[in-house]
């Protein structure tokens, strides 16, 4: 994957730490937004230095918002402008679509990862998140993961093409995504997106399972709040997770993703103190040698 593009640790308020510790980004839907220009301004107003964007849904003719070569555009100019990156594309329109049997929302959950694959390279990010919290769950059933696997594979010569790898959000067990990895051959670009909050409210525990998985199998973890919308005040065990990090020495993007807790009238604000929370988090992490 690419280098990203850092902030200062005097930047992001804590000092001690590498460069590396500072990977900090967030997803645009902690501001309320889906596929939207102001998010990348409000990341930046908002202390972060990269930004996951969403790639919206499809219109009636099929065609993806994030495709719009306007709307592309203008995201480009903004990351020129505002010296954020966008780390990765959410194809979070996917948690609706069956993948696992033919169909017409088979053949729409295509589309959205064809096109959601084509922006990546436009936009130049390498990775999209693809996730399964909808029909597609595979936690169960032979079917299901016979099916994923499947759909995957033919998917996966476009993500080639364009250079992209595939992040597996899910809330299935992460045995059961090592499962999903194996019958697929364990390609180099299909890894798991961890989700922490998400995780542990599914009653995984998530520091063994990260020291499980390792840094390679991780390309991302989204950061999320688990019995509370701030992450600082949640159940999270700070210490545990930051000795799991440690141990696998993940290098790669931190990205908050907001569980709830919206202020419209000052839309950045939830991301500002989850930040605070991920700082709090990364202090405790031991300096990289």
């Amino acid at each position: 994957m690419k280098s990203p593009i850092l902030f200062t640790a005097v930047f992001l308020g804590f000092a001690g730490t590498t460069l590396s510790d500072t990977m900090l980004a967030v997803m645009e839907t902690a501001f309320g937004n889906r596929c939207a220009v102001e998010s990348i301004a409000m990341t930046r107003e908002a202390g972060y230095a990269g930004v996951q964007l969403h790639t919206g849904s499809l219109d009636e003719n099929s065609v993806l918002t994030i495709s719009d070569k306007e709307l592309q555009a203008g995201f480009l100019a903004e990351v020129k402008k505002h010296g954020v990156e966008i780390i990765s594309l959410c194809a979070g329109s996917m948690n609706k679509i069956n993948v696992w049997q033919p169909g017409e929302s088979r053949e729409q959950g295509l589309a959205i990862m064809k096109q959601s694959l084509e922006a990546c390279e436009v936009l130049d990010c390498d990775l999209l998140l693809f996730p399964f919290f909808g029909a597609s769950n595979f936690q169960e059933g032979e079917e299901k993961i016979a099916g994923v696997v499947e759909f995957i594979r033919e998917i996966l010569p476009f993500a080639e093409k364009h250079g992209v790898t595939l992040g597996i959000e899910s809330p299935v067990t992460y045995e059961r995504v090592l499962e999903l990895f194996d019958r697929l051959g364990n390609p180099d670009n299909v890894l798991m997106y961890y989700d922490t909050g998400n995780m542990l409210r599914g009653g995984e525990d998530i520091y063994q399972a990260i020291s499980d998985l390792g840094n390679d199998r991780i390309c991302e973890i989204h950061i999320k709040p688990q019995g509370d919308i701030h992450f600082g005040k949640d159940e999270t065990d700070y210490q545990k997770l930051a000795d799991s990090l440690d141990e696998i020495g993940y290098n790669k993007w931190f990205v908050f993703e907001a569980r709830g807790g919206l202020d419209k009238e000052n839309p950045t604000a939830l991301a500002i103190e989850n930040r605070k929370g991920i700082e709090r988090l990364l202090s405790l992490r031991k300096p990289s040698e």
